[in-house]
């Protein structure tokens, strides 16, 4: 257990040590399962966003920080009978998990327009499928259901490289495995509509939510310490 707290309980302690350059990071990232996710669900993929801030320690190479991010893993429309009780509507349901780790990321000194780096991460995610209910696509929405949620606890590793535009912005190409623990989950292709019993039929999965994160960003060079 203890590698899941590592990290977030250092990030109590930084600002106490962090001296010199800080980056605050924005990236569209891509969404592929692993490990007993692509077992398990191996249809699923998806996209999402990202931030991340990391502070440098005392000029060492080792920089301190976090990262918050969501990503949806798929999506399914149904338009159309729903019963007597809900009549003719559109429900969309959304599959998406919202993340928060702590990083701890090493970047080692160079002297051209390139900058490598490795993250370690640790921190928590919460995963869940919502659907929402319209009377048709360009009406507004007046009903939100989740059907399932649950949380899970992450660590991983990462890496990438900033390209730099100048002495304030990169560009980041990056990439993370992330380890997660048991979940309950849905996934587009485990709910379907009984047409004859008029309501919607879950089959949850329950795996680890291991998984891919591919990105493009951007990072700022926002201070010295």
């Amino acid at each position: 257990m203890s590698k899941y707290f590592l990290i977030p309980a250092l990030l109590l302690f930084f600002p106490v040590f962090s001296k010199g350059q800080s980056t605050f990071g924005l990236s569209l990232n891509g969404f592929a399962p692993m490990g007993d996710l692509k077992k398990d669900a191996p249809e699923i993929w998806g996209g999402g966003i990202s931030s991340d801030i990391a502070f440098q320690i005392n000029g060492s190479p080792i920089h301190l920080g976090g990262m918050l991010g969501v990503t949806r893993y798929g999506s399914e429309v149904r338009d159309g009978w729903h019963g007597d009780d809900l009549g003719d509507v559109r429900i969309r349901r959304n599959n998406e998990m919202a993340y928060m780790l702590g990083l701890i990321r090493i970047k080692p000194p160079v002297s051209e327009g390139l900058q490598p780096y490795a993250d370690f991460f640790g921190g928590f995610s919460y995963i869940a499928t919502t659907a929402h209910f319209r009377d048709g696509p360009l009406q507004e929405q007046w009903d939100v259901v989740r059907d399932i949620d649950d949380f899970a606890m992450n660590y991983g590793l990462g890496g990438g490289l900033e390209v730099f535009i100048n002495e304030f912005l990169s560009l980041d190409f990056n990439i993370k495995a992330i380890k997660s623990s048991t979940v309950e989950y849905l996934t587009p292709q485990s709910v379907s509509y009984n047409k004859t019993d008029e309501v919607y039929d879950l089959t949850v999965k329950k795996s680890r939510f291991d998984h891919l994160n591919f990105g493009l960003g951007i990072k700022l060079l926002i201070s010295e310490w």
